[in-house]
């Protein structure tokens, strides 16, 4: 396991470089400060050789002295400035994991050295999207202005539809026969299919399998004490070997269950009477004499009914409406003048004022 030297800056004199291991900065003879920062400057990575350094790096963390703050080396039990204790002072320099990327190389906070210069921006661009907002609210904002004008209903219209629908007898086929249906035959027929194996054919494939570990650099560990030491960790070490297996090789089997082919009365459509006008007498078709009194065999099943009107606005243009009836009865015909709204500022059509009818173009 390599061990290296760190290396500290002093923050009284500004001396870059200062050996880790040494207490007190080589310019000013200031004390490191007890945050230092210890780092490893890139490409120059001192490793230790010397059987006497690398017993000292093994020592562990300085402790700092609680009276003078003074860091001494883990073994000695009395602080080499002014005598106190080790046992009266509890702190120590901090021992920490660091991944290779994330190795000190310098003694800034590792956030400072993280941080990317914010990109430039395109002043130009910024102002013209802020003109492109600026004409979208103005725009949004003049829309808003109106102008009440009168518009003629020109076109009025109706449209009634009756849908009859016939008790008759029809023929259906189904795995069962419902209630009220009379069987004309029952046969054997593919119901679904089931997915069987019929056989195997063998294949070649790659694989991976595990054959050891092995420990790599991932990273160093301040020791808290000036010196770093690679840390290590454990991967699995992988080879490829071909294997043989076998591929199932299915087949689609028919599974027949009876089926059933049967007669049954159902409503089915039969008409549909349709009536419409461009008046103010709506009224339904006449239904057929057998339609009325078969009511057994002939029943209406839905009776629609819709009522339309038509208006020109000041450019002639023409806006078409779906009401109630309440409303069209009462409310519209052929020449009526209803009230409207238009854009003060941008002359468009904005529709009919406090009613309520569905616009269909």
């Amino acid at each position: 396991m390599n061990v290296y030297v760190g290396r500290w800056d002093c923050e009284y004199c500004g001396s870059m470089g200062n050996l880790g291991p040494h207490a007190h900065c080589s310019q000013c003879g200031s004390s490191r400060p007890d945050d230092v920062v210890f780092y490893m400057p890139r490409g120059a990575e001192d490793k230790v050789t010397a059987e006497e350094e690398l017993k000292i790096a093994k020592e562990g963390a300085n402790w700092v002295c609680s009276f003078c703050s003074n860091k001494n080396r883990q073994p000695f039990n009395a602080c080499t400035s002014c005598g106190a204790l080790k046992a009266d002072s509890e702190k120590y320099l901090v021992v920490q994991d660091f991944t290779e990327s994330v190795v000190p190389r310098s003694s800034k906070p590792q956030r400072e050295l993280t941080q990317t210069k914010p990109k430039k921006t395109n002043n130009s661009f910024i102002k013209i999207l802020g003109f492109a907002a600026l004409l979208i609210i103005g725009f949004f904002a003049l829309s808003q202005f109106s102008t009440t004008i009168n518009v003629d209903v020109t076109q009025i219209e109706w449209q009634r539809n009756i849908i009859i629908e016939e008790y008759k007898l029809v023929s259906e086929s189904d795995w069962e026969v419902p209630k009220g249906g009379q069987t004309i035959k029952s046969y054997k027929d593919i119901h679904h299919y089931d997915q069987r194996i019929v056989g195997y054919n063998t294949r070649s494939r790659t694989v991976q399998e595990a054959v050891g570990s092995e420990q790599y650099v991932c990273g160093k560990r301040d020791l808290g004490n000036g010196y770093f030491e690679d840390k290590y960790c454990t991967r699995t070490i992988y080879r490829d070997r071909q294997e043989q297996y076998e591929e199932p090789v299915y087949q689609e089997f028919p599974v027949y269950k009876t089926k059933y082919d049967y007669e049954i009365y159902r409503w089915k459509p039969y008409k549909e009477l349709k009536t419409n006008g461009n008046d103010k007498l709506p009224e339904w078709s006449e239904i057929s004499v057998t339609v009325k009194e078969n009511k057994d065999k002939f029943r209406i099943s839905k009776e629609i009914e819709h009522y339309y009107f038509e208006i020109t606005d000041h450019k002639d243009a023409i806006h078409r409406y779906e009401s109630n009836f309440d409303f069209w009865d009462n409310s519209i015909f052929k020449g009526k003048t209803l009230e409207a709204e238009k854009s003060t500022i941008f002359d468009y059509f904005k529709g009919l004022t406090n009613l309520e009818p569905k616009l269909i173009r």
